[in-house]
């Protein structure tokens, strides 16, 4: 019941957040064994046998709900998320790990409390037609008229030592923050660039009494919730 009701919660903070982009935002809601797919198909267990790092958020099975695109919210789901390749795996209901086909909107991670950092949210749920957000799994840190989101970039590189045969494969993690206002999504590096994706008057004046361009998580926090606390 409890966690039922921090769900609805936060999918009310995304519904405020995006607006209008989930509408028809949980419509229905099923069950684990329901959220199989015709088209989901296992995940080859020896893809990264040869990698140093890992492609995932966490590697351990967390349970969660998921936003469809088609409004159903699948809940007690046991997945971790693909950031490397953009991919949502959950366990089936024989313990099968599998690659989720289907288009997601947003993930709700069980945890204690009102956590909204526990929610995930993809292109879909931005509208995105144009194909100008870049896929992958944006953290929602902060919401209300604008929401600063929080992006984990990995990659794949491939390097050899010298005078090396052997080729290694290494993933990098880059974590990049965003703006969404306007309906509008901005990379931003500092708080400056929070205050030019946002264009406010008293938003500037917070930035120009600073003595530096903060640059850290909370400080774009910080920022993104004083200007959603402005009357």
């Amino acid at each position: 019941m409890i966690h039922r009701l921090r769900l609805k919660i936060a999918v009310c903070f995304a519904t405020a957040v995006f607006g209008m982009a989930m509408e028809s935002a949980a419509q229905k809601s099923v069950g684990n064994p329901l959220f199989l797919h015709m088209h989901d198909k296992m995940v080859q267990l020896d893809r990264y046998a040869n990698v140093t790092g890992s492609p995932f958020l966490n590697d351990s099975f967390q349970l969660a709900a998921i936003l469809l695109n088609d409004g159903t919210l699948a809940e007690n789901v046991k997945v971790r998320l693909n950031v490397l390749d953009h991919e949502l795996n959950y366990l089936d209901d024989q313990g099968r790990e599998m690659i989720s086909t289907q288009v997601i909107r947003s993930v709700v991670f069980k945890t204690a409390g009102n956590d909204t950092s526990s929610v995930y949210v993809t292109r879909h749920i931005l509208k995105d037609d144009g194909g100008q957000i870049p896929e992958g799994w944006f953290q929602l840190l902060a919401k209300g008229k604008a929401a600063l989101l929080k992006r984990y970039h990995k990659e794949l590189k491939e390097t050899k030592a010298y005078s090396s045969a052997t080729v290694d494969q290494n993933i990098f993690t880059e974590i990049r923050y965003y703006v969404w206002y306007n309906r509008q999504l901005t990379r931003v590096k500092n708080t400056a660039d929070i205050a030019d994706a946002i264009n406010d008057a008293k938003l500037y004046a917070l930035v120009a009494q600073q003595r530096k361009n903060l640059k850290t998580e909370e400080d774009l926090k910080a920022t993104v919730n004083y200007f959603n606390n402005l009357q």
